[in-house]
């Protein structure tokens, strides 16, 4: 087998070896999102960076596993190059961890079996409605039914872990499916909505309403003459991140319909006028 080189767990992560547990929970999430296999499709480097972000939180986010690894410290030279069976690290099946590096499978694969089972991992159905206000949602596992919380703005790419939570006290992983909106769409923390405006406002001026996905009425002033195709960005309106997304309305003219004869007659006269 080849020889073990130490990974950085501390730099993979981008944080000091003095930092926080909520520090080291920040940067996991920020790179987790960035990494994430759905929001880089087909792409066999992020898939591994990702890979490589799990195993450094998974160790550090423990204060036994992190406190066995800073064990380590200046003196991590003496064990790279190593090869398992100099006797130096203990000895455990490498098919029960699949997935993570040799040095995490080595040095810390004994006990992080006997700490943490394999977990159940399951999809999550949600609308972005769901999705953008929070609340509680359930998941049947096997004949187990289990609430899942999900705060207000959670990104469509984010898991949800359960420590304890699957059948056999063993962790709960959710990925979320959700399911398209027939009004909006998410792009980053940015929402985006087609805007319907009557003939005679667009032509002359005037407000309309709109609903927000959370059921909130808006108002927006139209100016006389605004075209089809205009777009209006509300500021911090959009994903309720911090700082929040913005909202891009698109404006769509919409056509009267079932003219009376009389209304034709004047289109008609506003046709002769401006052929």
């Amino acid at each position: 087998m080849a020889s073990v080189k130490f990974k950085d767990y501390y730099a993979i992560l981008g944080v000091d070896r003095s930092a926080s547990p909520e520090e080291i929970k920040r940067a996991y999430r920020r790179l987790a999102r960035q990494y994430h296999p759905d929001a880089n499709p087909g792409n066999k480097e992020a898939e591994e960076r990702f890979k490589e972000i799990q195993e450094a939180y998974e160790v550090l986010s423990n204060p036994e596993t992190r406190a066995k690894y800073d064990q380590l410290g200046a003196n991590w030279r003496q064990y790279a190059d190593i090869p398992p069976a100099s006797g130096g690290w203990p000895h455990i099946s490498m098919g029960d961890l699949e997935g993570f590096s040799d040095f995490f499978r080595i040095f810390f694969g004994e006990d992080f079996l006997q700490r943490r089972p394999r977990p159940v991992e399951a999809n999550l159905r949600i609308s972005l409605e769901d999705l953008y206000k929070g609340g509680t949602k359930v998941v049947q596992i096997g004949d187990q039914v289990i609430e899942v919380p999900i705060r207000p703005g959670l990104s469509p790419n984010t898991q949800i872990r359960l420590k304890g939570r699957a059948p056999g006290g063993r962790d709960l992983v959710l990925r979320l499916e959700v399911l398209p909106h027939p009004r909006f769409t998410l792009k980053g923390k940015d929402l985006y909505a087609s805007l319907e405006v009557p003939l005679y406002t667009a032509l002359l001026g005037g407000q309309v309403e709109f609903t927000h996905i959370d059921g909130q009425r808006l108002r927006l002033n139209i100016p006389p003459e605004i075209p089809n195709g205009h777009i209006f960005q509300l500021r911090g309106k959009g994903w309720p991140t911090q700082p929040p997304g913005d909202l891009y309305l698109t404006v769509s003219v919409q056509l009267p319909q079932n003219l009376t004869p009389r209304e034709k007659e004047l289109f008609q006269e506003l046709r002769r006028l401006r052929p």
